[in-house]
C-alpha cells in the first residue's frame, strides 16, 4: 500500500475502549511513545467491561497471575490519589469457600500467595462461623480469607482510565470502529475505520474483547477465542439484613457474589463451561433467564439463609471472551509484525488490566514488562501445545 494513500497518522493504534484498551492507552501515553490513538466503535466500556463485577482479588495458583493481580490491585487502590478520579474502589475482602477434601490444594495455594506478599489465611469451619455468623457452613467447610480483595465500579474505572490517558497525551475517539487492520506483507501499516478513514501506524494493539477474534479473522489469523454469554442475577437484601455480606467465591456451590455500592447483591457462576456461545456480539440476548435467577437465589440462600426472602432485581447476560485453557492471549502476534493482542481473559480482565497495560507497553517499547511474563501468556502457546495448566482442581484461574 502506498503511504500517500493514508489520511492520518499515529504511532500506535489501540482497537477497543474497554478496561484493557484504556489501561494500555494510559500506560503507553505515560511512557511517552508518541501519538497513541484509541478507537472505540461504540461508547467506552460498552462491551464486556461495563457489565463486569470488577472484582479484584489475588487468589490464583500461578506465581505470574498472583503478581499481576497484586500489581493491578495496588494500581486501583492508589488510582484516585494519583489521578484525582474516583472509581468506586471498595475493599470488603473476599472469602473462598472449599472443604476438607481440598485442604492440601488450598493450603498450597495460600502458601504461594503469602510468599508473594498477599495477606491471606486458612479458616476452618469454626473460624468461618465466627467470622461470618450470618452464613451457613458444614462441619468440613474450609475457607481462604483475603481481606485485601476489593472491587471497583466498572464504568467509572474505564472512564477514569480513559481520562487519565488523555491527560497523558493519548487521543480517544468513540463511535469510530476499526473496519480493517491494514498490512503490507508481513507488517502492520495501520487501520481503516468504519468511516473509511485510513490511519497510518506501525503498531496496532487489538484489545477489542468479544470482537478481537473478528479482527484476527479479517487478517486470516486463527486463534482460539470463543465468546460466551454468562448470566448474572441481582438481589435486594431483605430489610432485616443489617450487615452487607462480604464477597464470596463459593467453590462448592459454583457461584460468586458481591455487594454493590447501591445496596444490592450480584450473583454469577464461577465456571463458564456450559454458557451459551455468542456468534455475533453486536446482537445477543442481554437478559437473564428465570432458570438462572432461580439457581442463583438457591445458591445464595444455601450459604446465606437470610436471603431467602431477598427481592429479585432480574439480571443480565454479559460477554466473556474465553480460551481453551482459561488464560488470556497477550503479546505480539508472530505472523504480523507490529500487531499485538490482549484477549481471552475468561472473566478476569479487570483483575489483570493494569498489569497487562504495563506489560504491553514494555513489549512495545522493549522495556521491562514485569510483572507480566510474555512466555506465560504467549499468543501462540496453544499452537505449540503449551497450555497453562491449573494445578488445583478447585482453582478459578491459574
Amino acid at each position: 500500500m502506498r503511504l500517500s494513500a493514508m489520511d492520518e497518522t499515529a504511532d500506535i493504534i489501540i482497537i477497543g475502549g474497554g478496561v484493557m484498551g484504556t489501561s494500555t492507552a494510559l500506560h503507553l501515553a505515560e511512557q511517552g511513545v508518541g501519538e497513541v490513538l484509541l478507537l472505540e466503535k461504540s461508547s467506552l466500556g460498552a462491551g464486556s467491561s461495563g457489565k463486569s463485577g470488577a472484582i479484584l482479588r489475588q487468589h490464583y495458583s500461578h506465581e505470574v497471575s498472583v503478581r499481576m493481580a497484586r500489581t493491578s490491585l495496588q494500581f486501583y487502590e492508589n488510582f484516585q490519589a494519583r489521578y484525582d478520579r474516583e472509581i468506586g474502589f471498595c475493599q470488603p475482602g473476599m472469602l473462598f469457600i472449599a472443604n476438607e477434601a481440598q485442604r492440601e490444594a488450598l493450603e498450597r495455594n495460600v502458601e504461594l500467595q503469602r510468599s508473594l506478599g498477599v495477606d491471606t489465611q486458612i479458616l476452618d469451619a469454626a473460624a468461618l462461623r465466627a467470622a461470618e455468623p450470618h452464613a451457613r457452613f458444614a462441619d468440613d467447610a474450609l475457607g481462604a480469607w483475603e481481606p485485601e480483595a476489593a472491587y471497583v465500579n466498572p464504568v467509572k474505572t474505564v472512564h477514569g482510565l480513559a481520562a487519565a490517558a488523555q491527560e497523558a497525551g493519548a487521543t480517544i475517539r468513540t463511535g469510530i470502529g476499526a473496519a480493517e487492520v491494514l498490512r503490507d506483507g508481513g507488517a502492520v501499516r495501520g487501520v481503516r475505520t468504519d468511516g473509511d478513514t485510513k490511519i497510518r501506524a506501525d503498531v496496532v494493539v487489538n484489545t477489542a474483547g468479544p470482537w478481537a477474534g473478528q479482527i484476527l479473522d479479517q487478517l486470516g489469523l486463527d486463534y482460539p477465542l470463543q465468546v460466551v454469554r454468562p448470566e448474572q442475577a441481582f438481589f435486594e437484601p431483605p430489610a432485616d439484613v443489617e450487615e452487607r455480606p462480604t464477597m464470596y467465591a463459593d467453590l462448592l456451590n459454583g457461584v460468586y457474589w458481591k455487594p454493590e455500592q447501591s445496596d444490592w447483591v450480584r450473583v454469577g457462576k464461577l465456571a463458564f463451561d456450559d454458557d451459551e456461545e455468542v456468534t455475533n456480539p453486536d446482537h445477543y440476548d442481554e437478559g437473564v433467564s428465570n432458570d438462572f435467577v432461580s439457581f442463583a437465589h438457591s445458591a445464595l440462600t444455601d450459604r446465606l439463609p437470610a436471603f431467602e426472602h431477598a427481592v429479585s432485581w432480574g439480571g443480565c447476560g454479559a460477554l466473556y471472551t474465553v480460551t481453551p485453557d482459561s488464560h488470556p492471549l497477550v503479546g505480539a502476534v508472530p505472523e504480523v509484525e507490529g500487531l499485538y493482542l490482549a484477549s481471552g481473559f475468561s472473566g478476569h480482565g479487570f483483575k489483570l488490566a493494569p498489569a497487562v497495560g504495563r506489560g504491553l507497553t514494555g513489549l512495545i517499547t522493549e522495556t521491562d514488562p514485569a510483572p507480566f511474563d510474555p512466555d506465560f501468556l504467549a499468543v501462540d502457546r496453544l499452537r505449540h501445545d503449551r497450555p497453562v495448566t491449573v494445578p488445583y482442581s478447585y482453582s478459578i484461574l491459574g
